[in-house]
């Protein structure tokens, strides 16, 4: 179930709103490789620097996402609003345990896992996830008390 949801959000995510951060979606953000790493930690790589640009709205969130068989992973980036005792400032990248509606809208966050960003890649350690089933790098937009999905970047799995 956990996985066909996924694919059903995956699939959803790819159709939104193209082209706010068009540049974004190449260096940085672009998806080479995904799974589990020798530390058993979910990890992806990207084309250049992992986590080189934060968005530079309030409002708006970068998120590298793992969708894995203990959940939803998001390692973000925002400025203005601080929901992360991991970092003293949150548009230093950190974790968080999501759930998403039908909307692709954020119903729960947790502060659970802990990001580690090296190079090309980008990592959530703490995590009780044995298997990575998919990934996507993304923009969120926080709209009042609203925080959702705008663009999907790219997506592998």
């Amino acid at each position: 179930m956990t996985i066909l949801a996924g694919t059903i959000l995956v699939t959803t995510l790819m159709m939104t709103a193209p082209g706010l951060y068009a540049s974004t979606s190449s260096e940085g953000f672009k998806i080479q490789t995904f799974g589990i790493d020798d530390d058993g930690n979910p990890f992806l790589t990207v084309n250049g620097q992992a986590g080189g640009k934060t968005p530079d709205k309030t409002g708006d969130i970068f998120a590298y996402v793992f969708f894995t068989d203990d959940g939803i992973y998001a390692v973000t980036s925002h400025p203005g609003v601080e929901d992360s005792k991991e970092v003293e400032d949150d548009e230093d990248w950190h974790a968080h345990k999501v759930k998403l509606d039908s909307n692709n809208c954020v119903t729960s966050l947790k502060e659970q896992g802990d990001a580690l960003l090296d190079g090309d890649k980008v990592s959530v350690e703490n995590t009780k996830a044995t298997e990575v089933t998919k990934v996507l790098t993304a923009l969120l937009v926080a709209e009042g008390d609203e925080v959702c999905v705008e663009e999907v970047f790219d997506s592998k799995g």
